[in-house]
């Protein structure tokens, strides 16, 4: 890699440092070399042919970062998934499937959030307790029994009565329906 040949490991701090803003002085200071010297110091690096190279593909690498754009995200990715394939890499190829269906919008990530998850259940329920109350209340009416009475109660009396078919039901509700007319 020719950024590792003749830089040092603050060497390379100063080339980053200095692609950030184009400023030597500022760039030696951030890369740790004295701010007394760091005139002198930027003006020297700058002269050095591997300072030269590392800026300048540094430089390329921001610039090609900039312009980034969802068709070169997708190329990237497919070729990362084909670089999986070829390598018969199922973890490779899943995490790639993964991202482009995440840039895609079609992954979305969820985080269940397990207390408001329970409020709701125990909200339901409640709900449920409430309506099978009213079912049984309405029961136990029916079979001239008070509201509050218990479900073997309910069973009790109607154990007591007549079974009625569905076609006496029908016929017993059609008799009814004239005489609710007549009433009002």
């Amino acid at each position: 890699m020719s950024d590792s040949i003749g830089l040092s490991p603050k060497r390379r701090a100063f080339c980053r440092e200095y692609v950030l803003d184009q400023n030597g002085t500022a760039a030696a200071v951030r890369a740790g070399y004295s701010e007394r010297s760091a005139k002198s110091q930027a003006a020297q690096l700058l002269a050095m042919p591997c300072v030269k190279e590392e800026v300048a593909r540094l430089s390329a690498d921001a610039a090609e970062a900039r312009n980034v754009t969802l068709d070169r995200l997708y190329g990237l990715l497919n070729e990362a998934c084909q670089l999986a394939r070829r390598r018969e890499s199922a973890s490779g190829m899943v995490a790639a499937v993964t991202a482009i269906a995440k840039l895609a919008g079609l992954w979305v990530d969820k985080t269940e959030d397990l207390a408001a998850r329970d409020k709701l259940l125990a909200e339901a329920q409640k709900t449920e307790l409430r309506t099978a109350a009213s079912l049984l209340g309405d029961a136990a009416e029916s079979v001239g029994l008070p509201r509050a009475a218990t479900p073997a109660q309910i069973v009790g009396a109607l154990a007591e009565r007549p079974i009625v078919t569905p076609e006496a039901y029908r016929l017993l509700r059609a008799r009814a329906k004239p005489e609710a007319a007549d009433v009002h």
